[in-house]
């Protein structure tokens, strides 16, 4: 797991480089802080296929911020039962 630190630094290197490349300005402190902020500015960054360096650093960011779960464990199989029938009175009123 990433850092504060690590995080700001990776926001703020893609925030140079789409200022610079796409005349873009963002908010570093809140590129870190807000998630739905964040996931629009990396968003914009990774369809940037004329600026491949701005993908690259969108995904780097994208992966410190949203890190994937692991997969969980598969539930154990257990061997089911015989059905036991219902202990409950089926059948008309007398």
């Amino acid at each position: 797991m990433a850092s504060d630190s690590e995080k700001l630094a990776v926001a703020a290197h893609l925030h140079v480089l789409m200022r610079r490349k796409m005349g873009r300005v963002t908010d570093v402190e809140w590129l870190v802080r807000n998630a739905d902020y964040a996931r629009e500015i990396i968003r914009l960054a990774c369809q940037q296929a004329e600026h491949p360096e701005v993908a690259d650093w969108g995904a780097r960011l994208g992966a410190m911020l949203f890190p994937k779960a692991p997969p969980s464990a598969p539930a154990p199989v257990t061997a089911s039962p015989k059905a036991v029938p219902a202990l409950r009175y089926v059948g008309g009123l007398r």
